[in-house]
Formats: C-alpha cells, sequence, structure tokens
C-alpha cells in the first residue's frame, strides 16, 4: 500500500493485462458516506467492465476491491484512495490531495484523475514572524503543519538573546549566566540592534536547520516593517523573493491560522506557476516547438518528442493509442478509453512532465498542448 501517488508504479502496471478498473474515491472522514460512494462506484464499474469488455469477468478483479468493501476507508489524514486493478495485478493509493469519485475501465489505468489532485506548486516552508519570536510550518502534499521546534531554537528574541535592562541610556543584556553591558546609547537603539541580531539569528537557525537540509521555497509570514527588516538581513538562499504575506502575525494562534495561511500562500503560489507557465508556452511558441493538432500529438508521442504535455482538467477524447501512432476506436474499450490519458502515461514513461489543470491555469485556450523537447523536429 503506497502512502502516495507513484506514477511509475502506475506505469509498471500498464505493460501488464488489462482492461483496467480505475476507482478514485474521496474520503469525507464519515465512515457511512465513504461506504455509500464506494458501493456506488463499485456497482458502477462492473456495470462498465461488462458494456465494454464481456470477455472479462469481474471475478478477475475481485481481489483488489475486496478488501474495501468491509475493511476500513480510512488511512489516518489520507483525502482520497485510489484503486487500480487490470487483470493479473493491481496498486493501491492513499491521496493527500482531494480528488472526485469517478470509476472507469479503459486499456490502460486511468491516472488522470490522480494527476489532476496534485498540488503542481510542490511543497514549502512557512517562516511565522514578529518582532518577539517566531513560529515555523511545513506543507507538505498540501498538509500545512507546525513544527515542534526544540527547546533550545530561537523562538523569542528573549530567548535567543537574554532579557535586556535599560538603565540612562546604557542597556545590558542578561543571558542565563552574568550579565554584560553591550553598549550605551538610546533605549530605542538598543531595541533596533536586539532586534537585527535576533532576525540575524532566526535566518541563520532557519537556513540550518530546515532550508538547506529541506531544500524548498521558504514564504514569510510578517508584517510589513518585519519583511523588509528581514529580507534586508536574510542570508537564505530559499527564501522566495516574489511571494510573501504581508500580515501581523498572532503566534499564541499560529496554529489555528495555519490552514488559513496555507490557502493564501497556495494561491499565490498557483498564480505565480500560471505565469511562469504562460511565459514558458510562449516562447515555445515563438519557436514553433508547441504542438496541438491531436494527430501530430499522437505521432509526436510514440516518437518520443513530447517533454511537456498540458492538459485541461476533465477533457476527454475517445480512442486508443496504437504504438504506430495511430489511434483506434474500433471497439467498445476503445470508445471508451481517453485518448489523453494514453498520451499522458507516454509521456510519462519517456521522462516527461504531464500537468493536468484547471481551464484557468492553462497556458492556452487549447484543451491540450505539449511543447516538443529540445532539438527535437517540429512534427506537423
Amino acid at each position: 500500500m503506497a502512502n502516495h501517488f507513484d506514477l511509475h508504479a502506475a506505469l509498471t502496471l500498464a505493460a501488464k493485462p488489462g482492461p483496467f478498473v480505475t476507482m478514485t474515491l474521496p474520503i469525507t472522514g464519515v465512515p457511512a458516506i465513504d461506504r455509500t460512494q464506494f458501493n456506488s462506484l463499485l456497482s458502477a464499474g462492473k456495470k462498465q467492465l461488462l458494456a465494454v469488455a464481456p470477455n472479462r469477468a469481474w471475478s478477475t478483479y475481485e481481489d483488489a476491491f475486496e478488501p474495501y468493501e468491509h475493511g476500513p476507508l480510512t488511512n489516518g489524514g489520507a483525502q482520497g484512495l485510489v484503486i487500480m486493478a487490470g487483470a493479473t495485478d493491481s496498486y493501491h493509493y492513499w491521496l493527500h490531495t482531494a480528488v472526485g469519485p469517478t470509476v472507469t475501465v479503459t486499456t490502460r489505468p486511468n491516472v488522470l484523475p490522480i494527476l489532476e489532485s496534485r498540488d503542481l506548486t510542490g511543497d514549502y516552508d512557512l517562516l511565522l514572524l514578529n518582532g518577539e519570536g517566531f513560529e515555523f510550518a511545513q506543507v507538505r502534499g498540501g498538509h500545512a503543519e507546525l513544527v515542534n521546534l526544540p527547546v533550545d531554537a530561537p523562538v523569542t528574541l528573549k530567548q535567543a538573546l537574554g532579557s535586556e535592562l535599560r538603565d540612562s541610556g546604557r542597556w545590558q543584556r542578561s543571558a542565563g549566566v552574568g550579565t554584560h553591558y553591550s553598549g550605551t546609547g538610546s533605549v530605542d537603539a538598543g531595541k533596533a540592534a536586539d532586534q537585527r541580531n535576533y532576525f540575524m539569528t532566526v535566518d541563520n537557525y532557519v537556513s540550518q536547520h530546515f532550508s538547506n537540509v529541506n531544500q524548498v521555497p521558504l514564504i514569510l509570514v510578517a508584517g510589513a516593517a518585519d519583511q523588509g527588516n528581514f529580507r534586508k538581513l536574510s542570508q537564505n538562499a530559499y527564501l522566495d523573493p516574489m511571494i510573501r504575506l504581508v500580515q501581523g502575525t498572532n503566534l499564541a494562534a499560529a496554529n489555528q491560522s495555519l490552514a488559513e495561511l496555507a490557502v493564501k500562500v497556495n494561491a499565490l503560489r498557483h498564480e505565480q506557476a500560471t505565469q511562469i507557465r504562460q511565459d514558458a508556452y510562449a516562447k515555445a511558441r515563438s519557436r514553433d516547438r508547441v504542438v496541438q493538432d491531436i494527430g501530430a500529438l499522437a505521432t509526436a508521442a510514440v516518437q518520443g518528442q513530447l517533454g511537456t504535455l498540458w492538459l485541461q482538467a476533465g477533457a476527454n477524447h475517445p480512442g486508443h493509442l496504437l504504438e504506430t501512432g495511430e489511434v483506434t476506436t474500433a471497439t467498445a474499450l476503445s470508445r471508451e478509453n481517453n485518448l489523453y490519458n494514453d498520451l499522458a502515461l507516454l509521456v510519462a514513461k519517456q521522462g516527461g512532465k504531464i500537468q493536468v489543470l484547471p481551464a484557468a491555469e492553462m497556458p492556452t485556450r487549447s484543451i491540450i498542448a505539449a511543447q516538443l523537447r529540445f532539438r527535437e523536429a517540429v512534427v506537423s
């Protein structure tokens, strides 16, 4: 049982005998609702198999679904379940991103609903910061969670720099054992120095213990002044220069506001990803390296020429892609099959990228397009 969707495992399954029954089940956490949904999809799958592949008895697929007919439909915080069953083998996955209820009978495993559910913006870290302290969170697979920081982490200014005592413009700092004077001057100057030192301490700690290890973007959540001051000092190579959430942070309620923060950041990251995608598409098109015609796409795919495939979510084109590049609709199964799924699997097998996107995030108004690999001839 996999804890996340593995496209390579689906490709391995695709090489085995079919047809394939693929079910995606959203997990609500309410047993009665999930059970009713599962039974409904299972019944629909049996009917589809009988209609398009009457030579395949349902008993061939029974073992893949039986554990879930009576067993629990939950797995920790999973938001969905995927069952891919072929004539001789099957795979199961728990998804940590939302997925819609679907069941299909196709010539190859139906990976499009799962690809659609993936968060293409990827994982990232959140630094919630104000002048007095910080909290740190990680967003993995769309799930945001505060990190339980160790006792020696500089979670507050006082903990990191010690308590300050100021008297007549002269200020001193106590850091546990003994007290040392740090300088003279105004209290405001002392506070500014402390703020600067604290931000540098936080930056170094986050870089050392998280960013350099995880190597994912770091998104700063802070008020306007703290945003500016921290960024001036930061040496963190993973601090995102473009995406910043400018708002005051209530660190005491960080856990309660975390989901809302992640939603805001995800929206900003989706906007950024869409713009990057549109720029890449425009550049490829200007160089005559974009293919949109379905016949040209099929030919280019079997020749291994497609580097990136963009597909609108929910798009369907009846047909089965043959190894020759031809598309057949000669059988009931091939007519039930989604040609776009065949293209996606083939591009993935060849090491290309597949992005299944909402219409608003597509780089073109066409429901499907692809970028040719570097130095490949343009398919006409």
